[in-house]
């Protein structure tokens, strides 16, 4: 397994992380940590102070505690649902791969979506050179797949879109 960029708060990590099994373990875990722990202090103030609302305003945050909790994994588990991008490095890192062939003058437009934890599809739209026989045009693009595989493993569905001859003839028009 790939280790995650250097500089990354553990919260940050985890945030990133496409494998709901990840962020919802550690979120439920911790929630259950914290919650026992304000239960204790709820019930020690209560006793200290000889307050009996003590222990009900402490399951009241426990409560609070447990939404953020359930609205935070909907969120991050409702983005993977829907299809999430790959993060904004990742597709900077695809188009210098990209931009680096010598066949290609252009990169357009690239979408990704995440079909798993460590699986993403890449939709790129490329302008290669005009004069490209469509050998070349075949050798560029399976040395761009092998490239953009072998740098980024999880990458493993690629679409390439060529920008065809008919937009070309029009945009000389």
């Amino acid at each position: 397994m790939r280790r995650k960029p250097s500089g990354r708060s553990t919260w940050q990590k985890i945030l990133a992380s496409k494998d709901p099994t990840v962020f919802t373990v550690f979120l439920e875990d911790s929630a259950g940590i914290a919650g026992t722990l304000i239960a204790f202090l709820g019930i020690l103030a209560g006793q200290l102070l000889h307050n009996p609302y003590c222990d009900p305003v402490a399951s009241i945050v426990i409560g609070i505690l447990l939404a953020g909790v359930a609205v935070l994994l909907g969120r991050e588990s409702g983005a993977l649902l829907m299809g999430e991008s790959a993060d904004k490095a990742q597709v900077r890192r695809i188009r210098k791969i990209i931009a680096e062939d010598p066949a290609v003058e252009e990169v357009g437009s690239l979408l990704t979506m995440h079909l798993g934890p460590d699986q993403v599809l890449l939709n790129a739209e490329i302008k290669f050179r005009e004069k490209l026989t469509v050998r070349e045009l075949e050798a560029a693009i399976d040395r761009l797949e092998s490239r953009i595989r072998q740098r980024e493993a999880s990458v493993q569905r690629i679409f390439i879109e060529a920008d065809s001859l008919r937009s070309r003839r029009r945009s000389a028009a």
